[in-house]
């Protein structure tokens, strides 16, 4: 794994994605002690952060960039399980529970990502209440996550669940300052991935959704024009 260390390491107490993660939860101090002790690496478009089976070793936060967390289906399909984007965690149930990673987790784009080792999460576990709480809190929203999304590949038509993940992308890669209009940069590979389904279904379903004007392409990019026509589509069952 082709990673190298950043010379300038982002400071948790400056970091704008502290208000949104679970370090918002810490004392100034405990923050100051994180950002003492934790690495930071930046990937390529591509490298993988961790594999399916490895030992947790501390806590990653994802300080730029998106994330893709994925398993391999039976037949060999990758199958996408969440989107990660700035200011998230992952890696989280694994550390807590001891047990190996149960998915890998690997660059969508070019990214920064930090990593807490698992000594100092396991003792602001201890010692701060408030951060146990919200930890525990986010386990269980991944769970209830996965169970929907269990779900609708089960009954929600594959045209719902394309809709469903574009509207999920949009929020992922929209940032007031850098990406205002949300626009997507993904492969149709990913795309089928989170999907679940393959390639040329995707392409397929987004000419569709191209035709009826509720996005446009661009080679890999994509502009979601009608927000509100895919909200619709997505909450269709068979």
């Amino acid at each position: 794994m082709h990673t190298h260390k950043t010379n300038t390491l982002p400071d948790c107490q400056q970091c704008k994605n502290r208000k949104n993660s679970l370090f918002h939860f810490c004392h100034l101090d405990e923050v100051s002690n994180i950002s003492n002790h934790k690495t930071c690496s930046i990937y390529k478009r591509g490298q993988i952060i961790f594999q399916e089976g490895a030992n947790p070793v501390g806590l990653f936060c994802i300080n730029t960039g998106k994330i893709k967390l994925y398993k391999y289906a039976s037949d060999g399909r990758e199958q996408i399980v969440r989107i990660a984007k700035p200011g998230d965690f992952i890696g989280y149930s694994s550390l807590l529970s001891g047990s190996h990673y149960p998915i890998s987790a690997a660059a969508l784009e070019d990214c920064t990502v930090c990593m807490i080792p698992k000594q100092h999460i396991t003792n602001l576990f201890r010692t701060n209440a408030r951060f146990a709480e919200n930890y525990m809190k986010l386990i269980c929203d991944t769970l209830d996550e996965g169970y929907t999304k269990m779900a609708d590949l089960a009954y929600k038509p594959v045209r719902g669940r394309l809709a469903e993940a574009l509207l999920l992308l949009h929020n992922a890669y929209k940032d007031p300052d850098t990406n205002p209009d949300g626009i997507i940069t993904v492969s149709r590979e990913d795309l089928a991935a989170l999907v679940g389904t393959v390639k040329e279904t995707v392409i397929r379903i987004l000419k569709e959704f191209k035709e009826d004007n509720y996005l446009t392409t661009r080679r890999t990019d994509i502009l979601i024009k009608n927000p509100k026509g895919l909200v619709k589509i997505s909450e269709l069952y068979d």
